[in-house]
């Protein structure tokens, strides 16, 4: 990839041409002065070492508006563009054009996260003191945690519960730091977690109560390529995935067409 052999500075600002021509199709040397308060004279420079990268077609300069601008066979030089990046020139633009829905932050305590991890490294079990959403008081559990996970927005240990003998997952925050982690214990007897080791392949299709116009816009919307969109997760993530993709919800705009389960080879194992 170019520029890689250029200091993170300079190189940091000829990505930022790079999707300046992309996104606006044009750029100038006052975009990087603004951007990154440089001279004159570097944001000259900047522009010769990009223009030398870049196809000898793919730019020309305007005189009129005294800016290079970008052909339509313009092609990035700095890997592939991502909505990521058009959130930052909308942020970053004079009058800013772009916000974000206020995110409810679930609590992530380190008091209960690092003794779990402690207990993870230690391949050990720990007594904990737990509030389900079922049960309506907090209760006493020995667990071995095996492995963490997270569904986008918080995370989750998944440990083997002696009391319920199966692997179950456990949210942080619903663990008393205060009553929980006074004993361990060696976790030699937990079995291994073939839910972890089975892909879990869900086909989903658009709602079929949905018109064909609809079902067109959502074949867009979520990248179908075929009659089917396919999607893998482990067995264990599987509840996750389906709210993530909002399966489970009044209205979806996707159904399930099917689901295998599919164990992981032993190859797979290895590297998981």
């Amino acid at each position: 990839m170019p520029f890689e052999d250029l200091k993170h500075a300079q190189r940091a600002r000829l990505e930022y041409l790079d999707r300046l021509f992309f996104w606006d199709g044009a750029a100038t040397r006052a975009s990087l002065i603004k951007r990154f308060g440089i001279s004159n004279a570097q944001a000259a420079l900047d522009f010769r070492t990009y223009l030398a990268e870049a196809p000898k077609d793919a730019l020309h300069y305007d005189a009129s508006s005294r800016q290079y601008l970008a052909h339509d066979s313009f092609e990035r030089l700095s890997g592939k563009a991502s909505s990521i990046e058009l959130e930052q020139l909308l942020a970053d633009a004079p009058s800013p054009a772009f916000d974000r829905l206020p995110d409810l932050q679930r609590t992530q305590d380190l008091r209960v996260l690092r003794p779990l991890y402690r207990s993870f490294r230690a391949k050990e079990a720990t007594r904990i003191v737990y509030q389900s959403m079922r049960d309506p008081e907090p209760m006493t559990r020995w667990i071995a945690p095996v492995r963490f996970a997270s569904d986008g927005v918080r995370l989750h240990v998944r440990a083997w519960c002696f009391e319920r003998e199966g692997f179950r997952d456990f949210h942080p925050a619903r663990i008393d730091p205060d009553q929980s982690f006074a004993k361990t214990k060696p976790a030699e007897t937990v079995p291994r977690d073939d839910d972890w080791f089975t892909w879990a392949i869900l086909k989903l299709k658009p709602h079929s109560r949905l018109t064909e116009a609809q079902q067109r816009v959502v074949r867009i919307e979520f990248g179908f390529t075929s009659d089917v969109l396919e999607a893998r997760t482990r067995k264990a993530l599987e509840f996750y995935t389906e709210r993530r993709w909002g399966l489970e919800q009044k209205e979806p705009r996707l159904e399930r067409v099917s689901i295998d389960y599919v164990p992981m080879s032993e190859e797979e194992i290895d590297a998981n």
